[in-house]
Protein backbone atom coordinates (compact mmCIF):
# COMPACT_ATOMS: atom_id res chain seq x y z
CA UNK A 1 0.00 0.00 0.00
CA UNK A 2 1.56 2.94 -0.94
CA UNK A 3 2.27 5.26 2.19
CA UNK A 4 0.54 8.92 1.16
CA UNK A 5 -3.25 6.79 0.41
CA UNK A 6 -3.03 5.27 3.37
CA UNK A 7 -2.25 8.60 5.17
CA UNK A 8 -4.64 9.86 3.29
CA UNK A 9 -7.49 7.73 4.35
CA UNK A 10 -6.11 8.68 8.43
CA UNK A 11 -6.63 12.01 8.03
CA UNK A 12 -9.67 11.94 6.59
CA UNK A 13 -11.19 9.42 8.89
CA UNK A 14 -10.04 11.97 11.73
CA UNK A 15 -11.07 14.39 10.60
CA UNK A 16 -14.95 12.29 9.61
CA UNK A 17 -14.94 10.90 13.63
CA UNK A 18 -14.26 14.66 14.70
CA UNK A 19 -16.90 15.72 12.81
CA UNK A 20 -19.40 13.22 13.50
CA UNK A 21 -18.41 13.83 17.15
CA UNK A 22 -19.63 17.38 16.63
CA UNK A 23 -22.89 16.88 14.16
CA UNK A 24 -23.82 14.76 17.22
CA UNK A 25 -24.08 17.10 19.61
CA UNK A 26 -25.63 19.66 16.85
CA UNK A 27 -29.29 20.10 16.82
CA UNK A 28 -30.59 19.40 13.17
CA UNK A 29 -27.00 17.70 12.21
CA UNK A 30 -27.32 14.29 14.42
CA UNK A 31 -27.94 12.40 11.51
CA UNK A 32 -25.22 13.78 9.36
CA UNK A 33 -23.14 13.84 12.69
CA UNK A 34 -23.72 9.57 12.33
CA UNK A 35 -23.06 8.95 9.05
CA UNK A 36 -19.86 11.11 9.30
CA UNK A 37 -19.08 9.09 12.28
CA UNK A 38 -19.67 5.77 11.43
CA UNK A 39 -17.58 6.67 7.90
CA UNK A 40 -14.56 7.93 10.18
CA UNK A 41 -14.62 4.70 11.95
CA UNK A 42 -14.74 2.47 9.02
CA UNK A 43 -12.29 4.60 7.40
CA UNK A 44 -9.82 4.44 10.34
CA UNK A 45 -10.53 0.56 10.61
CA UNK A 46 -9.90 -0.32 7.43
CA UNK A 47 -6.61 1.88 7.23
CA UNK A 48 -5.35 0.02 10.58
CA UNK A 49 -6.17 -2.68 9.32
CA UNK A 50 -4.25 -2.47 5.80
CA UNK A 51 -1.10 -0.58 7.84
CA UNK A 52 -1.05 -4.33 10.07
CA UNK A 53 -1.40 -6.33 7.23
CA UNK A 54 2.23 -4.24 5.86
CA UNK A 55 4.12 -4.21 9.14
CA UNK A 56 6.24 -6.79 7.88
CA UNK A 57 7.04 -5.70 5.13
CA UNK A 58 6.72 -2.35 6.14
CA UNK A 59 7.20 -1.11 10.00
CA UNK A 60 7.59 2.59 9.14
CA UNK A 61 4.12 2.63 7.78
CA UNK A 62 2.12 0.71 10.37
CA UNK A 63 3.97 3.10 13.15
CA UNK A 64 3.45 6.79 10.62
CA UNK A 65 0.18 5.34 10.70
CA UNK A 66 -0.40 5.48 14.23
CA UNK A 67 1.48 9.00 14.78
CA UNK A 68 -0.73 10.70 12.09
CA UNK A 69 -4.12 9.36 13.69
CA UNK A 70 -2.16 11.00 16.62
CA UNK A 71 -1.17 14.20 15.08
CA UNK A 72 -5.10 14.46 13.85
CA UNK A 73 -6.23 14.17 17.44
CA UNK A 74 -4.43 16.84 19.12
CA UNK A 75 -5.02 19.03 16.03
CA UNK A 76 -8.87 18.50 17.10
CA UNK A 77 -8.31 18.73 20.28
CA UNK A 78 -10.54 21.26 21.77
CA UNK A 79 -8.32 24.06 23.86
CA UNK A 80 -9.21 23.64 27.23
CA UNK A 81 -8.87 19.99 26.70
CA UNK A 82 -5.10 20.43 28.35
CA UNK A 83 -4.85 16.72 29.45
CA UNK A 84 -5.70 14.97 26.67
CA UNK A 85 -3.52 17.57 24.73
CA UNK A 86 -1.14 16.36 26.95
CA UNK A 87 -1.09 12.82 26.61
CA UNK A 88 -1.30 13.05 22.85
CA UNK A 89 1.59 15.35 23.14
CA UNK A 90 3.68 12.63 25.09
CA UNK A 91 2.80 9.73 22.97
CA UNK A 92 4.15 12.00 20.14
CA UNK A 93 7.07 12.35 21.80
CA UNK A 94 7.24 8.42 22.12
CA UNK A 95 7.24 7.84 18.69
CA UNK A 96 9.37 10.62 17.49
CA UNK A 97 12.03 8.68 19.53
CA UNK A 98 10.49 5.54 18.32
CA UNK A 99 11.64 6.40 14.81
CA UNK A 100 15.26 7.10 15.74
CA UNK A 101 15.31 3.86 17.54
CA UNK A 102 14.21 1.91 14.20
CA UNK A 103 15.90 3.63 11.89
CA UNK A 104 19.31 2.53 13.86
CA UNK A 105 17.95 -1.02 14.19
CA UNK A 106 17.83 -1.11 10.22
CA UNK A 107 21.07 -0.08 10.02
CA UNK A 108 22.09 -3.06 11.31
CA UNK A 109 25.54 -3.33 12.89
CA UNK A 110 25.80 -0.19 15.00
CA UNK A 111 22.98 -1.67 16.83
CA UNK A 112 25.66 -3.61 19.12
CA UNK A 113 26.48 -0.28 20.70
CA UNK A 114 22.58 0.31 21.48
CA UNK A 115 22.86 -3.32 23.48
CA UNK A 116 26.06 -2.90 25.39
CA UNK A 117 24.31 0.86 26.08
CA UNK A 118 21.48 -0.64 28.32
CA UNK A 119 21.25 -2.38 31.05
CA UNK A 120 20.27 -6.48 30.48
CA UNK A 121 18.36 -6.89 33.26
CA UNK A 122 14.77 -8.46 32.58
CA UNK A 123 12.80 -5.09 33.05
CA UNK A 124 14.83 -3.37 30.49
CA UNK A 125 14.66 -6.32 27.54
CA UNK A 126 11.43 -7.26 25.52
CA UNK A 127 11.55 -10.60 24.23
CA UNK A 128 15.48 -10.72 25.46
CA UNK A 129 16.46 -7.64 22.87
CA UNK A 130 16.90 -4.35 24.41
CA UNK A 131 14.28 -2.68 25.34
CA UNK A 132 14.96 0.98 23.38
CA UNK A 133 12.56 3.68 23.23
CA UNK A 134 10.60 1.62 20.11
CA UNK A 135 9.41 -0.76 22.76
CA UNK A 136 8.57 1.93 25.22
CA UNK A 137 7.30 3.78 22.42
CA UNK A 138 4.85 1.02 21.75
CA UNK A 139 4.11 -0.15 25.43
CA UNK A 140 3.02 3.38 26.33
CA UNK A 141 0.64 3.66 23.59
CA UNK A 142 -0.63 0.23 24.34
CA UNK A 143 -1.60 1.63 27.85
CA UNK A 144 -2.81 4.62 26.84
CA UNK A 145 -5.14 2.62 24.25
CA UNK A 146 -5.62 -0.07 27.53
CA UNK A 147 -7.10 2.56 29.31
CA UNK A 148 -9.66 4.82 26.94
CA UNK A 149 -10.85 1.08 26.46
CA UNK A 150 -12.17 1.13 29.59
CA UNK A 151 -14.05 4.39 29.56
CA UNK A 152 -17.90 4.09 30.11
CA UNK A 153 -20.13 4.90 27.15
CA UNK A 154 -17.51 4.33 24.38
CA UNK A 155 -19.07 3.43 21.04
CA UNK A 156 -18.82 -0.03 20.38
CA UNK A 157 -17.29 0.55 16.76
CA UNK A 158 -14.87 3.22 18.41
CA UNK A 159 -13.76 0.11 20.68
CA UNK A 160 -13.31 -2.13 17.94
CA UNK A 161 -10.78 0.45 15.81
CA UNK A 162 -9.26 1.20 19.41
CA UNK A 163 -8.76 -2.51 20.06
CA UNK A 164 -7.23 -2.72 16.35
CA UNK A 165 -5.16 0.13 17.08
CA UNK A 166 -3.73 -1.93 20.07
CA UNK A 167 -3.33 -5.05 18.38
CA UNK A 168 -1.15 -3.01 16.01
CA UNK A 169 1.39 -2.42 18.46
CA UNK A 170 1.70 -5.83 19.76
CA UNK A 171 2.85 -6.14 16.06
CA UNK A 172 4.85 -3.44 15.83
CA UNK A 173 6.62 -4.70 18.61
CA UNK A 174 6.67 -8.77 17.12
CA UNK A 175 8.36 -7.04 13.41
CA UNK A 176 10.62 -4.89 15.30
CA UNK A 177 11.90 -7.79 17.67
CA UNK A 178 12.52 -9.98 14.21
CA UNK A 179 14.71 -6.30 13.46
CA UNK A 180 16.48 -6.46 16.11
CA UNK A 181 16.99 -9.89 16.01
CA UNK A 182 18.20 -9.54 12.91
CA UNK A 183 20.88 -6.66 13.85
CA UNK A 184 22.31 -9.09 16.01
CA UNK A 185 22.61 -12.13 13.52
CA UNK A 186 19.73 -13.93 15.33
CA UNK A 187 17.94 -16.18 12.98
Amino acid sequence: MAQTGLLDKITESALDIDNGRKWLDTDGFEREGRISYRKGIALALLAFREAADSASRDLELLTVAEYTFLGQELNLCAPQDTQTASSLKQAMQSFDEAFLALNVVEAGSIYHAVDECLPHRREYRYNDMPKDSFHVACTGHKTRLTNILRSPGINLNEKELLEQRRANMVTAQAVYVKKQKNAFGIE
